[in-house]
């Protein structure tokens, strides 16, 4: 019974009991004590229904806090998890049906999920959540993801391994399955993911990109960084659309001047997300009589997500008749 109802039975219950009084008083004594002892049985029994109302919604809301608690172990559990590379407990948080707002199901995001397993090792994450909100058997959740670790190889030109470092803000949609949450749907709203080598990895990186474009729309990425002393830099900007196998896109290294890099792309008309690349190369020039050796001291490689918005036809509000009326 809503909180309102629970106000209606309180002055209704003070009106009766008024009523009664004013008429008591032409009652003889006996009958009054009568009536006065079926008020007070009334009474009792519209508190006690009250009472019951309180405690009806006390377990509503100790019930929705504990799902809000098991929802924030969930989570707990998914960062061990996935810190121990332990897939086939993951895979156990997942629904069947799993789908992402790139289009993968189930089955591609775990054979994703086995590469990165293969490819990383010592890998920390930490998950915030920012918010919770559950109906019944159904929750969303609001969170960002930060995560830092080591590539399993190295690079033998370098002979050194890639530091990864990523930050992601996500939502998840979660159903209850018997007594247990599982991901139903993820929508990942932003993602920026570093992969850095060498004299790279003390360097500062900025990418300035749009999080959001509409298909087949041009769009400005910007890189920002500082060259270690005494070295110069190239490097490229590419897009390309989040799939699975990865297709990569080949482009010309520029020289990066004055700290800065601009490239102009256009977002995919196949309405796909897509990562705007930036790939960098910290380079040293060494005399080697009679020629200068061109050497790499450092690479990296750092991705921001761009979700692309499919665009539809504008509808032409001239062509749709409002005054159109069938008769019956």
């Amino acid at each position: 019974m809503k909180i309102k109802s629970i106000y209606s039975i309180f002055f209704a219950l003070i009106i009766f009991m008024s009523a009664l009084v004013n008429e008591a008083s032409a009652i003889t004594p006996v009958k009054e004590q009568s009536l006065k002892e079926k008020v007070s049985v009334e009474a009792y029994d519209e508190e006690q229904e009250e009472a019951d109302i309180i405690r009806k919604v006390s377990f509503r809301d100790k019930f929705r806090k504990s799902s809000e608690s098991q929802i924030n172990d969930f989570f707990k559990k998914y960062n061990r998890y996935s810190e121990k590379n332990d897939l086939e407990k993951l895979r156990e948080m997942y629904d069947d049906n799993f789908v992402n707002n790139d289009g993968f199901n189930k089955e591609t995001l775990f054979k994703m999920m086995e590469i990165s397993a293969d490819a990383y090792e010592d890998v920390e994450y930490t998950t915030i959540i920012d918010n919770i909100k559950v109906s019944g058997d159904f929750a969303v959740v609001d969170a960002h993801e930060t995560a830092k670790g080591y590539t399993a190889a190295q690079i033998e030109s370098l002979n050194d391994k890639g530091l990864i470092t990523s930050e992601i803000y996500y939502t998840d949609y979660l159903k209850r399955d018997g007594n247990k949450w599982k991901i139903t749907a993820t929508d990942v709203r932003s993602e920026l993911v570093s992969l850095k080598y060498g004299e790279a990895k003390n360097m500062p990186v900025e990418i300035t990109a749009p999080e959001c474009i509409a298909s087949g729309t041009d769009y400005e990425v910007t890189l920002n960084t500082s060259a270690p002393l005494e070295s110069f830099l190239v490097g490229s900007i590419v897009n390309e659309p989040i799939e699975f196998p990865v297709s990569q896109t080949r482009d010309v290294f520029r020289t990066i001047k004055s700290d800065e890099l601009i490239r102009v792309l256009t977002s995919n008309s196949d309405n796909k997300n897509e990562y705007a690349t930036v790939t960098i190369a910290v380079t040293r020039a060494k005399l080697e009589p009679p020629s200068v050796v061109i050497n790499m001291t450092g690479m990296a490689f750092v991705m921001k997500r761009i979700n692309v918005i499919k665009v539809n036809d504008q509808i032409k509000l001239e062509e749709i008749n409002f005054n159109d009326k069938s008769e019956t």
